[in-house]
């Protein structure tokens, strides 16, 4: 597979690229599969992002660090380790890939 797309470029870049769609959609027109799974990392960081968030919900808040500034850079540095994670992977990027590429599926009520 070309990693020219892939994990390199998603640990690359910043937690908040704007134009990161914009590449994805480039990099599928030039190499589906690479777009396909660069989409699917983009997703799995979403994702992983949302976990953290309602983690650092449900703990209790220090009054000594419960300011609007260091939930700003709290909520930064969230999004940049959800990014590093997406790119090691939890392997919700390896099944979108596998279940994207599989097609759609057959309902057993039709027949072909």
């Amino acid at each position: 597979m070309n990693d020219t797309f892939g994990t390199q470029a998603t640990q690359a870049r910043m937690a908040l690229d704007v134009q990161s769609l914009n590449q994805i959609k480039a990099n599928n027109r030039v190499d589906g599969e690479a777009g396909l799974r660069q989409a699917a990392e983009e997703f799995e960081a979403v994702f992983l992002n949302m976990v953290m968030q309602s983690m650092r919900e449900a703990t209790g808040k220090s009054e000594l660090f419960d300011s609007p500034q260091t939930q700003q850079m709290q909520s930064m540095y969230d999004q940049q380790l959800t990014r590093h994670l997406a790119t090691r992977g939890i392997g919700l990027a390896d099944q979108l890939v596998q279940q994207l590429q599989q097609g759609p599926a057959q309902n057993p009520a039709q027949k072909p």
